[in-house]
């Protein structure tokens, strides 16, 4: 068994360059939920190649990091494939994360999934090595770099998912960066290069490994950076597709010459024209100093997005109300619907009974709660419907939900 060092530059490059491209892979999945299936894909398809591509290189910087007293070079075939599959397996965890309701089983598919794409593009990547030497692999290698693959994607995508800041999609970030590098020098550890008996002439490169990792790097932060500054900010479309065509955000009047907005109602389906006085308009586009409080004619309803439609969900089916930036999401049983209003603008709509604020985050409908537990500090609400959904209850309104519960 021969001895193996590491260029220490290159090791914190390879870091970085993971680090980069599961941040960049992250935020282009930022507020995809807001956006229709056929605008979502595009992104996803970028996320899995900024992402994916970042797992590649990441990898391609650490090999070449490796110092072995031994003539290697890699073959081109295993090398492509492993981008690939790197690329096609991390875009199907995406696409079982961002097509459906998002639950903590799809965070573990999409963790599980992005980790397996890990673990398969290093050890496919392995198989490219060819020369002077035999590769050999320690069990106990497999087993601790799968773990803390797929271990540390599914925290990582926690983590990025939980709440979609810049904040926490930069914690999410790092750590599926260091996932993704702990997976390799983990599993390069219990990894062994023996010399081979015979000589096998391999060509001398032209280039240098150590400028040959940087340039990858490099290339590396660049895609990443023109995907970033070429992505829409999903924020914004997520408003304008809110809003009726025509009229815009946060500014009374709106644009003339916009097409109708289709809208279903409890008597059907109507177009409603992009008018200035348009009262339906005023009651269910958001944000902007100009949010006035909903028509009365629409009291006891909320607004929800389905189908690329505008739909209304009366106050007493909505089980709960999580706040979602400044959005919110209608919880009614175990499904979510986006819905354009703020929490603050929801809970001026709505009676102010039978609902209850729970966390800064929730509002939860009474009639709707099925269970109360309290664990420690911490406190939940148990919701009817198909699947239990709990709904965390803060320190501070324990008390309160107790006694609206009639447990005390």
């Amino acid at each position: 068994m021969v001895s193996v060092t590491y260029d220490p530059a290159l090791v914190v490059a390879s870091v970085l360059v993971a680090i980069m491209g599961a941040f960049t892979g992250l935020r282009l999945t930022s507020g995809l939920r807001h956006l229709d299936p056929a605008a979502r894909r595009p992104r996803i398809a970028e996320a899995a190649v900024a992402l994916g591509g970042s797992i590649w290189s990441m990898h391609f910087v650490g090999m070449l990091a490796v110092s072995i007293p031994l003539t290697i070079s890699y073959s081109a075939l295993p090398t492509l494939i492993s981008a690939l599959v790197a690329i096609l397996v991390v875009g199907v965890g995406l696409i079982a994360l961002h097509f459906g309701a998002r639950t903590q089983d799809r965070i573990l598919i999409a963790g599980t999934l992005t980790g397996l794409g890990i673990v398969s593009m290093h050890y496919i990547g392995m198989t490219a090595i060819t020369g002077n030497c035999v590769i050999a692999y320690k069990p106990i290698g497999l087993v601790l770099s799968t773990a803390i693959g797929i271990g540390s994607s599914v925290l990582a995508l926690e983590l990025a998912y939980r709440r979609r800041t810049w904040v926490m999609t930069a914690c999410g970030a790092v750590v599926l960066g260091l996932a993704i590098s702990a997976m390799h020098y983990v599993a390069m550890i219990f990894t062994t290069f023996e010399a081979t008996d015979t000589v096998v002439f391999v060509a001398t490169p032209n280039i240098s490994t150590g400028t040959l990792a940087m340039i990858v790097a490099l290339a590396s932060f660049v895609i990443c950076g023109l995907f970033l500054l070429m992505a829409i900010p999903v924020e914004n479309q997520a408003r304008l597709a809110m809003r009726p065509a025509g009229v815009a955000i946060g500014v009374p009047g709106g644009v003339p010459g916009g097409a109708p907005v289709t809208v279903a109602g409890a008597s059907g389906t109507v177009s409603v024209p992009p008018k200035a006085d348009s009262a339906l308009s005023k009651a269910y586009v958001a944000g902007g100093p100009n949010e006035k409080k909903p028509d009365p004619g629409l009291s006891g309803r909320i607004p929800y997005e389905r189908d690329n439609t505008i739909r209304f969900l009366a106050t007493e089916q909505i089980s709960a109300f999580r706040a979602d930036g400044h959005y919110t999401r209608v919880i009614n049983g175990s499904a979510e619907f986006f819905c354009p209003w703020s929490i603050s603008r929801v809970e001026k709509a709505i009676e102010t009974a039978p609902f209850i604020r729970t966390h800064r985050s929730y509002l939860v409908n009474l009639r709707h709660v099925a269970g109360f537990k309290r664990e420690g500090d911490k406190a939940f609400c148990f919701l009817s419907g198909d699947r239990e959904v709990r709904i965390p209850v803060s320190r501070s309104r324990i008390s309160d939900v107790q006694k609206a519960l009639g447990l005390q």
